[in-house]
């Protein structure tokens, strides 16, 4: 009986929680913030692009590096290595500072 009890119990602050919960507001982005932009050439990184400041790779992707780039002006550049192919990927996404 008391294993039924905290069944129950267990159940009721679920359904709580499930009423309880309401999805946050979106906050809009700014126009231009994320822009993906093609490369005119897929075998160089270019010099405007900055400091390499991180390199990641994700464990749904292990054969494609994240490049991430700042410039002075605190632009951010990131770019796909692919490893399989020896170069970067054609589109780079980038993130503009205002």
């Amino acid at each position: 009986m008391l294993k039924i009890s905290n069944f129950i119990k267990v159940i009721l602050v679920l359904i709580a929680f499930q009423f309880g919960c309401t999805k946050l507001p979106q906050a809009p982005l700014e126009e231009n913030v994320q822009i993906v932009e093609d490369l005119s050439t897929t075998d160089a990184i270019p010099h405007e692009w900055g400091n390499l400041v991180s390199t990641v790779i994700s464990p749904d992707f292990p054969r494609r590096v994240q490049l991430w780039f700042q410039n002075e002006e605190g632009e951010i550049h990131l770019a796909f290595y692919e490893m399989d192919e020896r170069r970067l990927a054609p589109k780079i996404v980038v993130f503009r500072r205002y």
